[in-house]
């Protein structure tokens, strides 16, 4: 074979080459762009999840705040004014707006406390299940919020803050 026909035959084996090369990296920039599609959908999805969640969030935690302050003074103001106000407030956030928020563990330490309530607990007795509210709240927040500062509140603060 000549030096021409080898010259045409690289030109060709070239051209093929450079053609396939293109195609590659096409296909190889499609591929990038489309995993870059990807993952906005997904941090976009996560976004509007999380603005959905954001106002029962809220309320859950407002609620949560109010049944914990309510179960404590009940358990702690006896049959003075605020103990009967607080035990008023107690029952209505029993029977009507934690019901929107709460999950199992919460309606179950309502539960107990209203129990106490009605069967004229002791102090004592009205103090545990206060507690047990206000853990049964804490550890509702943690899971909904999805962070671990609710269940272990020291680790709430970034390590460089934390006391030694």
């Amino acid at each position: 074979m000549s030096l021409e026909n080898w010259l045409k035959i690289l030109a060709v084996a070239g051209a093929i080459c450079s053609f396939l090369w293109g195609v590659y990296q096409w296909r190889d920039k499609s591929m990038q762009e489309l995993e870059v599609r990807r993952l906005e959908a997904e941090r976009l999805a996560e976004t509007r999840r999380i603005e959905a969640t954001k106002p029962f969030l809220d309320r859950q935690l407002t609620l949560y705040s109010e049944a914990t302050k309510v179960a404590s003074q009940v358990a702690t103001l006896g049959t003075t004014e605020a103990g009967k106000k607080a035990r008023t407030r107690f029952w209505e956030l029993y029977w009507g707006e934690l019901a929107l928020v709460e999950n199992r563990t919460v309606e179950a330490a309502m539960k107990r406390m209203g129990d106490a309530l009605a069967a004229g607990a002791s102090e004592q007795e009205l103090q545990l299940a206060s507690l047990a509210v206000a853990r049964a709240c804490r550890e509702s927040l943690d899971k909904s919020w999805g962070v671990n500062a609710w269940a272990q509140p020291d680790e709430a603060a970034p390590s460089s803050e934390r006391a030694p």
